[in-house]
């Protein structure tokens, strides 16, 4: 193995300890289930020294996140709440070198993807995203040139499953989104099922 072959994967390897130790944060903060004005600032100060998780999905949302509220130096009821609603969605499980999230059941049809081609590619979203709101998954999905699809159809190219999806997935309406996809895929119809990390690794830099 060369030399940069090597630091890459010394850079993989503490970026994923790395993500484990933000996780690791994040319960220990909403144990008590309140998170407190000390706690954003430190996980905010902490994440100014880990540079690489901070820039990097999903440390960047929490980092832009906190930043965003600790923007006017006060942070309101309706502030907190979303931070907590952040982190929560966050503690889901722990990230792998894949960027696949391991607190995501482990029976949902996800796969690995080594490319994605946005222009002119048709994406469906289900679940809850870190990301954000379903309007702003389509948002940034149309400006990288994709398009934004409101079902499960054959013409379906990408269908993204939100990192906050529960083991109950089945039992309820994007479960079912799922089921047809799946349905689709095995009968040959070329539709790709996807994590919300394997989309976000692949959207232009730019956005």
């Amino acid at each position: 193995m060369g030399f940069f072959a090597r630091q890459a994967a010394t850079d993989a390897r503490l970026l994923k300890r790395s993500c484990e130790s933000l996780i690791g944060l994040c319960r220990g903060m909403l144990a008590d289930g309140f998170l407190a004005d000390e706690e954003i600032l430190f996980l905010k100060n902490w994440l100014d020294e880990n540079d690489m998780l901070a820039a990097t999905w999903p440390g960047e949302v929490v980092y832009k996140r906190i930043n965003q509220v600790l923007a006017d130096g006060v942070i309101d009821k309706s502030e907190r709440k979303y931070l907590t609603d952040t982190l929560e969605s966050l503690i889901g499980g722990t990230m792998q070198e894949t960027g696949a999230t391991e607190g995501l059941p482990t029976d949902l049809p996800v796969e690995d993807v080594e490319s994605i081609a946005f222009p002119s590619s048709s994406f469906c979203f289900t679940g809850t995203f870190l990301f954000g709101t379903r309007a702003a998954c389509h948002k940034a999905t149309e400006s990288a040139g994709g398009i934004a699809a409101k079902g499960i159809t054959k013409k379906l190219d990408y269908l993204v499953i939100g990192t906050n999806t529960t083991e109950s997935w089945a039992n309820t309406s994007f479960g079912r989104k799922i089921e047809k996809a799946v349905d689709y895929r095995s009968s040959g119809v070329p539709l790709a099922i996807i994590s919300e990390a394997c989309w976000i690794g692949h959207l232009p830099s730019s956005n």
